[in-house]
């Protein structure tokens, strides 16, 4: 997998994560326990740290990037969805950033919130605890219920899970001529 260090600052990541060869990090990054980094996924540390709690998943072709002076902190059990874009967030646990999201700067979303797929969160957003924004401009929509609470943290457990699996069975196979 491409690690690179930045500046004097290499990525930290937890040996019972498991990130995909095809995944890129880059600088100042702290990556916690049973995380799933998917294929194509960026996490862009260079002008600040981003750091990613226990059983996150970030996933294919999905990217993290910092400004100058600010940071990235995702909280534990998130999952980010294939190809969103986040810039400058922090990310509460057991939240879900839906497929092709986009983040903007100073973007805030608490506990349990969950971002529709392809919705645009502009800057100094706060999506409040356990509520659901999507759109372009996001807006909150309503609040989350049991159901799509509960969905969406058995999805945060399957991807822990499937992070567990490639750890223990995923194996490059040899160049066919």
């Amino acid at each position: 997998m491409p690690l690179y260090e930045f500046d004097k600052k290499q990525p930290q990541i937890s040996s019972h994560t498991f990130i995909h060869p095809e995944a890129v990090i880059i600088g100042d990054v702290l990556i916690g326990e049973h995380c799933f980094i998917g294929p194509g996924a960026v996490i862009r540390a260079d002008f600040g740290p981003v750091v990613l709690g226990d059983g996150v998943s970030l996933q294919d072709n999905a990217v993290i990037h910092v400004s100058p002076d600010s940071r990235v902190l995702i909280e534990d059990d998130v999952v980010i969805g294939h190809a969103a874009l986040l810039h400058d967030v922090h990310i509460g646990p057991r939240c879900i950033i839906g497929m092709g999201a986009i983040l903007m700067f100073n973007v805030m979303c608490e506990a349990g919130s969950i971002i529709g797929a392809g919705s645009v969160v502009t800057r100094d957003t706060r999506v409040p605890a356990g509520r659901i924004a999507s759109g372009n401009p996001a807006k909150i929509v309503k609040t989350a219920s049991p159901e799509q609470l509960e969905t969406a943290v058995a999805g945060i457990r399957l991807y822990q899970e499937l992070a567990r699996t490639y750890l223990k069975t995923m194996k490059r196979i040899p160049d066919q001529v």
